[in-house]
């Protein structure tokens, strides 16, 4: 995990995922890419405002005045103690953009909060649905730093919790302490019989990552909430955890602990779909 992307959404100040995320490339002796991204200027025929000529350059302009940011970006970098960093500026729509920034990086950093419309949990949850990586959801009003003395892992046996928990590896092996929250089983593949069995115990063992087994019970309703309390309780600097066990549609209409971990975490949270 050697190549960190981090969606800045502004180009004139470093946000709380800019600063976690320099400190994580440090971490990780790894390469950091900050992206801006143009969002193109679209009237719409609705618009009851008239559509004046400098519209039309609006992202021009910022695509400029982005660019323009570059040095500033990289002296603060340096400073921050990052060996490889890139600017990089993207025209295009944010969650397609990030996409395709994705494929070239390990690691996707973003930030939960209110300040602004990609920070929301909606456009959060649907950047982590298809940038394709592992995403990293840096709360805007957490403290935490990029440490890992304490990282929680949520097990349940999902098929996106395993595919979070092969992602996490090269931060666990950075962990001091490794918790592993055994929920309830929800297996989708329990009609294959696979003998012997896959044991999260066991792949873990195997690669010398010590840890500690907490049994974990919670329903669909509060098992977000209970993961977030357990992991204030145990002072956690990351939660593993998979991403939309169940359908989309159903998380956010039904509600489910994706939704719940977005909408109120302050621990950075390592999400995989």
């Amino acid at each position: 995990m050697r190549d960190i992307l981090v969606f800045a959404d502004n180009y004139t100040t470093w946000t709380r995922s800019m600063v976690y995320a320099s400190e994580f490339s440090v971490l990780v002796q790894g390469a950091m890419t900050a992206a801006f991204v143009a969002e193109p200027f679209v009237p719409m025929p609705s618009m009851a405002m008239p559509v004046f000529p400098e519209m039309y350059t609006y992202t021009a302009d910022l695509v400029r005045d982005a660019r323009a940011a570059e040095p500033a970006f990289l002296a603060e970098a340096e400073k921050r103690g990052v060996t490889k960093a890139r600017w990089l500026v993207i025209e295009g729509n944010v969650a397609p953009a990030l996409a395709y920034a994705s494929n070239w990086h390990d690691l996707l950093v973003l930030e939960s909060g209110n300040r602004s419309a990609w920070r929301t949990p909606q456009m959060t949850g649907h950047v982590v649905l298809t940038c394709g990586i592992p995403v990293l959801v840096v709360p805007e009003s957490g403290q935490h730093n990029a440490t890992l003395d304490t990282v929680v892992i949520a097990w349940n046996g999902s098929a996106e919790a395993i595919r979070a928990l092969h992602a996490s590896l090269p931060v666990l092996r950075l962990a001091r302490k490794i918790v592993l929250l055994q929920g309830p089983r929800d297996d989708p593949f329990s009609s294959i019989n696979c003998s012997p069995a896959f044991r999260v115990e066991e792949w873990l063992a195997w690669r010398r990552i010590p840890f500690e087994t907490v049994p974990f019970a919670a329903d669909d309703h509060r098992a977000g909430d209970e993961l977030l309390r357990f992991a204030t309780q145990a002072n956690a600097d990351l939660l593993v955890m998979g991403a939309y066990g169940h359908t989309r549609f159903s998380e956010w209409v039904l509600g489910g602990a994706t939704r719940q971990i977005l909408e109120h975490a302050d621990v950075p949270v390592f999400m995989q779909h």
